[in-house]
């Protein structure tokens, strides 16, 4: 018995010894545990946004697409069609940061974008919500690419049709939603009207934040009106869920510039609040889609180009 005792005492004495060196070990797991679960959280979320971008849809007529100018139809009936808007010269816009997004919001109930294009027989749009896009580089910014070849980014002015009460509504209706995308430039120099817009940047980098800007011109976030004259126009969808294929897409054929380091300012956004443990950029494109036999018809008439229908 005196040697069991002993022995237990020894055993024990050994355990005691150990249990520094079991702590330090435990600590130091707990340690390496801690900083790969942001790691771990962070590739969760990026895998999980990547689902997101290419959802598969069995839908036919998704946006953005591509727009293969040989394969494209010159459409008389659009030569010189004149899109009159109607954006007031200066409005306090809200800078609004939706994770997935960067939007301008507007109240312009009392404002239209008046088409008086044969596309929609005169009637009105109001416009909703402006969207900017842009990437990490200066050719792939852009959702809708021309020829294969992306932009710095693009400006989406998203329009409710007039006969439709609300956003939700005019989204289930064949025309109910017309959408104005300008394609971006990098050039050296700032533009001014962007950088009403790029200055508000710093105070929305999360989601969720949003601040006033004021003294934005619309009008000058578009081509001249001579210049918007030469469009390319089709019927595609949503770029951002559930895609609902309701909206008429008109791609302005000249583009609008944008700096370099005005560019550097948007790629500061974040997709996430800023109480998250980790940040995620935000580049908010979504990848070409299938044409899957659509026509996409232009106003003018390109040496590059299908013979005219």
């Amino acid at each position: 018995m005196a040697f069991l005792g002993q022995f237990t005492a020894n055993v024990q004495a050994q355990l005691n010894n150990m249990k520094p060196q079991l702590n330090s070990v435990l600590q130091s797991a707990s340690r390496a545990r801690d900083n790969l679960k942001p790691i771990f959280n962070k590739a969760t979320a990026q895998l999980d946004n990547l689902g997101r971008i290419l959802q598969v849809t069995s839908d036919r007529k998704q946006s953005p697409i591509d727009i293969l100018p040989i394969y494209t139809a010159f459409d008389s009936t659009l030569k010189n069609s004149e899109i009159k808007l109607s954006y007031p010269t200066s409005v306090e816009i809200r800078l609004r940061n939706a994770g997935d997004s960067l939007q301008l919001q507007l109240n312009l109930s009392t404002y239209c974008a008046e088409l008086s294009s044969v596309l929609f027989n005169g009637e009105r749009f109001v416009l909703e919500t402006v969207y900017l896009h842009w990437g990490a580089e200066p050719m792939n910014g852009s959702e809708h690419t021309i020829g294969g070849v992306g932009y710095a980014g693009e400006i989406q002015f998203v329009h409710r049709n007039l006969r439709f009460a609300s956003f939700d509504s005019a989204l289930k209706e064949e025309n109910g939603v017309l959408a104005l995308a300008v394609l971006l430039n990098e050039s050296h120099d700032d533009n001014p009207i962007m950088s009403a817009i790029t200055d508000g940047i710093a105070q929305v980098v999360y989601k969720g934040s949003e601040c006033a800007l004021h003294g934005v011109n619309l009008l000058r976030l578009l081509p001249s009106s001579e210049k918007m004259k030469e469009f390319w126009t089709y019927n595609g969808s949503e770029t951002v869920p559930p895609y609902r294929e309701t909206v008429h897409w008109i791609i302005f054929r000249s583009s609008i510039q944008i700096s370099s380091s005005q560019l550097d300012k948007l790629r500061t956004l974040k997709r996430e609040g800023y109480e998250c443990e980790f940040e995620e950029t935000m580049l908010p494109i979504r990848p070409v889609q299938p044409i899957n036999g659509r026509i996409i018809r232009s106003s003018f008439l390109s040496s590059a180009q299908a013979a005219p229908k």
